[in-house]
């Protein structure tokens, strides 16, 4: 009886290590190692034919995001997103719409950074069409704001305006040239 006790005491010092190994998936001499950087710097989730809508206290809706792709990326807090189509609505009821190529969102979705062929829309009150064409543009959805230090063209009926950088406020409807502003106008026929 002794010596099957032994035995079966023999048998759980040599079994439990191998059991031990089986059960946490490491060697005692192994160690566990970070995943590499690109790994942990990838995205979480994507999303295709995203599209958001954000409200107001009042219920109105505000503004829409569409992107036929969004890929989120939890260690930089953003989402890149592939040709977005942001459109911001204003209280009097105008809208603003803004194309471009890339764009990337950070998660508190305060500012879109929009890059390549960049378009704003914006038509007033009275029917007046402003298009803004630029490279890079940095707009504020909640604030309804657009920035830009770049080169920018602006269309408006008759009128073009060609400068380098711009602040731009869809709310006032007021429209800022920084630097090398010409501009251009004709006359109907």
């Amino acid at each position: 009886m002794l010596s099957a006790r032994i035995r079966l005491f023999i048998a759980a010092l040599l079994l439990g290590p191998i059991l031990l190994y089986w059960g946490l998936g490491i060697a005692p001499s192994e160690h566990r190692t970070e995943p590499p950087r690109a790994l942990q710097e990838g995205e979480d989730y994507f999303a295709t034919d995203a599209h958001t809508r954000v409200f107001n206290m009042k219920g109105q809706l505000e503004q829409e995001l569409i992107s036929p792709r969004l890929d989120h990326y939890p260690d930089q807090q953003i989402s890149a997103l592939s040709t977005p189509h942001i459109v911001l609505y204003r209280e009097d009821g105008t809208v603003t719409t803004t194309d471009s190529n890339k764009g990337t969102l950070p998660d508190d979705r305060s500012k879109a950074l929009l890059t390549g062929d960049v378009r704003v829309n914006d038509r007033s009150t009275t029917g007046i069409e402003t298009r803004v064409l630029t490279e890079k543009l940095t707009l504020y959805p909640d604030t309804k704001f657009a920035e830009t230090d770049l080169p920018v063209t602006i269309l408006s009926d008759n009128v073009r305006y060609d400068a380098v950088g711009m602040k731009a406020s869809f709310e006032e409807q007021t429209l800022n040239l920084l630097s090398n502003v010409q501009g251009k106008h004709e006359n109907e026929k």
